[in-house]
């Protein structure tokens, strides 16, 4: 999770851009009830949404902008959406819940903090999902010695066709 240290916000969570960007990545999981993913050429697009320190909008947090990215997912990775939506997780964060039935996702869960002191991060993961795509908005939530961040946004897939043709 993003840690806050003492010191302006600014110029510590600049340092932690990679870390902000990254976070939704790094929590994304899915439950082994999902529909298998179908197998092929994948466009991921990550939608940062809104950060802020103790209910104040950081409105000049250096936050990327619309990222879009394509993978190829394989049939071992379609197989199993959990393992492949799990690839990037910090292995030091644990699920609480996991919950995929009837299209819907909820998934919340923890992180330790990077400081070694005060409350775990936490974050959750609400939309839908399907073998063709899915539409999840993510919440993030660390603490530090500056206050309470948080981290809102969106990350979105579809399915575009055979890694040849995409």
């Amino acid at each position: 999770m993003i840690s806050v240290n003492s010191g302006s916000a600014k110029s510590h969570l600049m340092g932690k851009r990679g870390k902000l960007a990254a976070a939704p990545l790094l929590v994304l999981v899915l439950a082994a009830d999902a529909a298998p993913l179908n197998t092929g050429a994948w466009e991921i697009l990550n939608t940062p949404g809104v950060a802020a320190l103790d209910g104040q909008i950081l409105n000049e947090l250096p936050i990327e902008p619309v990222k879009s990215s394509r993978i190829c997912v394989t049939a071992k990775e379609a197989a199993d959406p959990a393992a492949f939506f799990n690839r990037d997780m910090d292995p030091a964060c644990s699920i609480a819940k996991s919950h995929t039935s009837g299209g819907a996702v909820h998934i919340s869960g923890t992180c330790p903090n990077q400081l070694g002191e005060g409350p775990d991060g936490q974050f959750e993961l609400k939309g839908k999902f399907d073998s063709r795509s899915y539409d999840i908005d993510f919440a993030t939530t660390a603490f530090g010695d500056n206050g309470k961040m948080t981290f809102s946004g969106n990350l979105k897939g579809r399915y575009l066709g055979s890694c040849t043709d995409a």
